[in-house]
């Protein structure tokens, strides 16, 4: 998935920031947003509220998502 993420990223740069996170290393961030298995893609609104959130990999929601959150 990483070179679909890429790929959005590039496509909507200004529009849409990434933030890769470690489960792992960053579990209080995890915990915040629930995350409980990877991958886990959530997205956020400028404020820090979920406007969506997928388990596992599913590029057309992510492409949906990038074009939804950059108001296109």
């Amino acid at each position: 998935m990483a070179p679909v993420v890429d790929g959005l990223e590039a496509q909507y740069a200004g529009k849409v920031s990434v933030r890769r996170i470690d489960a792992n290393r960053e579990g209080d961030l995890a915990n915040r947003f629930g995350i409980s298995a990877v991958p886990t893609y959530v997205m956020l609104d400028a404020t820090g509220g979920v406007l969506g959130r997928t388990v596992g990999g599913n590029p057309d929601w992510l492409a949906d998502q990038f074009q939804k959150a950059a108001g296109q």
